[in-house]
């Protein structure tokens, strides 16, 4: 008996078709028929001659199921049979049908001239998507249909498509899906379901179709070979997109107890065609229960592990990468993990071991970590490729024993000293949480990744959707709505948080909480957006980044915006970036924030506070909805800006800000320092310090210059006023969406 958490090895299948031969019927009106009364109100009965050519017309009675020319189901006119016109019943005259069944006469009510008529005759199953089949070859169980749909007359009928077209009809008619699967004895003997899943809606307007055997146990596939047929409905489906096909094989009761095989079409194929049969051939006769079995190439570029269950999820902490090697995985189906305690599948050395997960456009639900395993995540330390996967209503739990570095996708991206470039893209995390307001992530939080640590890393097209992060509640650690902490240099592109919370007690940001880079490389971030809430507990929120102490290197925020709310409970918020207070150079350009900022001092609605040379604003536009400074005691505090709020004796480079018009009925610096006020400044184009304000012992901000125009008619203005733009150049259009109205945003393509 298998190991349920053990993954079985699922093959790949390959596909063959063939058409059989179209249906058609011949039918003409009987012209003995009896004259209706002058006073009779009723329809005349009339009885309709149907007949069928010498080659034959296929549908639903007898078979030809190894045949040389392949054909599936022969039509012969039985008992019981009926043709619909416009949904009057003609029923059969049983001693009409001739020897060969090629021929009989149908009797019903006339359904009167002038057309159009839909014609059709069918005997189908109970239900498209769930058939029962009463053994290993039987074909009792399908059913047929053909119809002329709209033909402009019901007399001398022929099924086909050539009457059809002569006639101004459409030919539909059902088709049948044959697979013929050879497997390993003790397999075929057991099988009890067999199932289709495809990633389209192909069955009936579904994704799925299941044929239950009910054979004597131990009968099935005596040849090693199952024959397993099913009804599909009337009419062609063409795959728009890539489709992929799983066909698994039930083996018990358990629903998870199955092997399955999976095959991929090519775009445009036509997997159903009217009429036809529709014909899976798969040559399992190799495949293997386990993941890990002997048998040699699974876990390659070529022959990922495919993973379609819980089960064969589990099984994926059997197959770690031994030291510099690579596995393949890939998702195959929807990956339900209710009732695990999942535990990360890495959570220490040797790093350089590396993962290739495609998810494959599939999703992972109710992820729930363990409490009592460091590096609460799905893979714990991950190195290596992971696209296209998304993952819903996680829960990622403090741990009470180990390392506390969590997120929902990974504690670690990029850790050591690697062979290749960790890459994580099309990533969706939605509904989930990582810790809770009463048990906070106690280091370093975000909603991929706890932490970066390795320069090569890239992550691109993450959305996190309504997740909450809560990191420490003391003076430790940091959170982040992507990121909790990047100790490296990274890329980060095309990144959003919406909708979410983000909670700590310091170095909290909407997509980053702390940079602290010492490599001297470059870190950027790009085309990204934060729309959610960020709120520390103590000090250093930002929209985006909450906190830089970077000693080395340098950091280009550019093309970004923040929509959200940032708060800082004990000072130093900012609408982009919560704080500056390391040695390297960072950039912020063409970013704009509209969200709130609120601290008892020190808020701006770019930039919180500057402590070291190095920092650069150009082209941001604060249009924030306020800017609050709530601090109402005697003593003078430092001050708030809509640029930056504080930047004393550091250099500078703050160059074509533009704030909102009616920023000073927004902005409220605290009550002892009223005297800063919204005043027009002049930018500071090369790097020098700003200046003390207003005889503020505190104050050294930044408001930059006053506009009258709405943010996208700024960021465009050469384009909309055929001049040179008032900031510096304009906003390149193939990255952001300037099409709205002057009082709409522009959003990034």
């Amino acid at each position: 008996m298998r190991e349920e958490k053990i993954m079985k090895k699922i093959l790949t299948i390959s596909l063959a078709s063939f058409a059989i031969l179209s249906a058609f019927v011949a039918c003409q009106k009987d012209n003995d028929t009896t004259s209706e009364s002058p006073v009779d109100s009723e329809k005349k009965q009339v009885t309709i001659s149907v007949s069928i050519p010498e080659e034959g017309l296929e549908t639903k009675v007898s078979l030809e199921q190894d045949g040389s020319d392949k054909k599936l189901i022969k039509l012969a006119w039985e008992t019981g049979d009926e043709i619909d016109i416009n949904g009057e019943t003609f029923r059969i005259k049983d001693a009409s049908i001739s020897v060969d069944g090629h021929s009989a006469e149908f009797t019903g009510t006339d359904p009167g001239t002038g057309g159009p008529y839909t014609i059709s005759y069918e005997v189908l199953p109970g239900s498209f998507t769930s058939q029962t089949q009463a053994a290993d070859g039987s074909t009792d169980h399908l059913g047929y249909s053909v119809s002329l749909i709209d033909a402009d007359t019901y007399e001398n009928i022929s099924f086909s498509s050539d009457w059809a077209s002569a006639h101004g009809a459409t030919l539909a008619q059902s088709s049948v899906l044959r697979l013929r699967a050879l497997l390993p004895a003790a397999i075929a003997s057991a099988v009890k379901k067999v199932i289709f899943k495809a990633s389209e809606n192909v069955f009936d307007g579904g994704k799925t179709l299941e044929v239950e055997l009910k054979p004597t146990v131990g009968t099935n596939g005596s040849d090693n070979t199952l024959d397993i047929y099913a009804t599909l409905p009337a009419g062609d489906v063409k795959l728009a997109d890539d489709m992929d096909l799983l066909v698994q094989f039930q083996v018990s009761d358990n629903d998870y107890d199955k092997y399955t095989a999976y095959r991929s079409f090519v775009s445009g194929t036509d997997f159903i065609k009217s009429g036809n049969t529709q014909y899976l051939g798969i040559n399992c006769s190799s495949i293997a229960s386990f993941a890990n079995a002997s048998t040699t190439g699974i876990g390659t570029l070529s022959n990922p592990y495919l993973i379609g269950d819980q089960h064969q999820m589990q099984a994926m902490h059997s197959e770690i990468p031994s030291e510099g090697e690579t596995l393949y995985f890939k998702l195959i189906d929807d990956i339900d993990l209710t009732g695990i305690d999942w535990a990360p599948l890495i959570t220490g050395k040797p790093y350089a071991r590396y993962y290739n997960f495609d998810g494959n456009t599939k999703t992972i639900s109710n992820l729930n970590t363990k409490n009592d395993v460091g590096y609460p995540s799905l893979f714990g330390i991950f190195n290596g490729i992971a696209k296209d996967l998304t993952i819903i209503d996680a829960t990622i739990n403090h741990t009470t024993s180990g390392t506390d570095v969590a997120g929902v996708f990974a504690s670690y991206i990029g850790a050591g000293t690697l062979a290749i470039s960790p890459n994580v893209s099309g990533i969706i995390i939605r509904d989930c949480a990582v810790g809770s307001d009463g048990t906070r992530i106690t280091s370093y939080a975000g909603g991929l990744s706890g932490q970066v640590e390795n320069d090569k890393v890239t992550i691109s097209n993450i959305q996190v959707i309504d997740t909450n992060i809560f990191g420490p509640s003391t003076d430790v650690g940091a959170a982040g709505g992507i990121v909790g902490h990047v100790k490296a240099a990274p890329t980060i592109e095309k990144v959003a948080f919406v909708g979410g919370n983000i909670k700590s007690y310091r170095y909290v940001g909407g997509l980053i909480g702390a940079i602290n880079i010492t490599s001297g490389e470059t870190a950027s971030i790009t085309k990204s957006s934060f729309s959610g809430t960020s709120t520390a507990t103590y000090r250093y929120s930002g929209g985006l980044v909450g906190y830089n102490l970077s000693a080395t290197g340098t950091i280009n925020i550019n093309n970004c915006y923040e929509v959200g709310s940032v708060t800082a409970s004990s000072g130093w918020a900012g609408g982009i970036l919560g704080a500056h207070a390391g040695t390297s150079n960072i950039n912020l350009e063409n970013c704009y924030a509209t969200g709130a900022v609120t601290a008892p001092w020190g808020a701006g609605g770019i930039v919180g506070q500057v402590s070291k040379d190095g920092l650069s604003v150009v082209r941001c536009m604060p249009f924030n909805s306020s800017i609050s400074a709530t601090n109402t005691d005697a003593s003078e505090h430092y001050s708030s800006g809509a640029v930056i709020a504080y930047g004393k004796s550091v250099n500078v480079v703050v160059n074509y800000c533009y704030r909102i018009s009616d920023m000073a009925s927004r902005f409220n610096d605290c009550t002892t320092n009223s005297a800063n006020v919204i005043e027009q400044q002049s930018f500071i184009t090369s790097p020098g310090t700003i200046p003390q304000r207003q005889s503020l012992n505190y104050g050294y901000y930044h408001h930059g210059r006053n506009t009258n125009y709405g943010l996208t008619e700024l960021v465009n203005y050469a384009a909309i006023h055929s001049a040179s733009s008032k900031i510096g150049g304009d906003w390149d259009p193939s990255i952001w969406d300037l099409t709205g109205a002057n009082d709409a945003y522009p959003t990034l393509r």
